[in-house]
């Protein structure tokens, strides 16, 4: 799941994934066009805190994140109405030590520098 600091850029990305979207608490509609003037308007009218951001689901639906854990789903993709979208946000665990030895890794390497087990 994509992780955006303001609801335009969600928008932008979610775009890619799909073209229409409704409201989760209503019957909106949205378009491309009508989700990037919505969320333009909302950023500069009401931005998110600096702790908050909004998430994009494999199939475009937007949520936001107040604490940085539990998501509310805004907007749902029209391409995918019945995905299964999490409640909480879970960022990939990025390996920090190699398991066998102990040494520090390279966050992102596929094997350890020191040892040469597969991280």
């Amino acid at each position: 799941m994509e992780r955006f600091d303001t609801l335009l850029e969600a928008a932008e990305f979610s775009a890619t994934r799909c073209t229409s979207w409704s409201f989760a608490i209503s019957n909106d509609r949205y378009d491309v066009k009508g989700l990037l003037v919505l969320a333009e308007t909302s950023d500069s009218e009401d931005p998110i805190d600096e702790d908050s951001f909004y998430v994009v689901s494999p199939a475009g639906a937007i949520g936001l994140c107040n604490d940085g854990e539990d998501i509310d789903w805004l907007f749902l993709s029209d391409a995918a109405p019945n995905e299964d979208l999490p409640l909480t946000y879970q960022a990939e665990q990025q390996i920090k030590f190699c398991s066998k030895c102990g040494s520090r890794a390279v966050l992102g390497a596929r094997f350890c520098g020191q040892c040469g087990t597969a991280l």
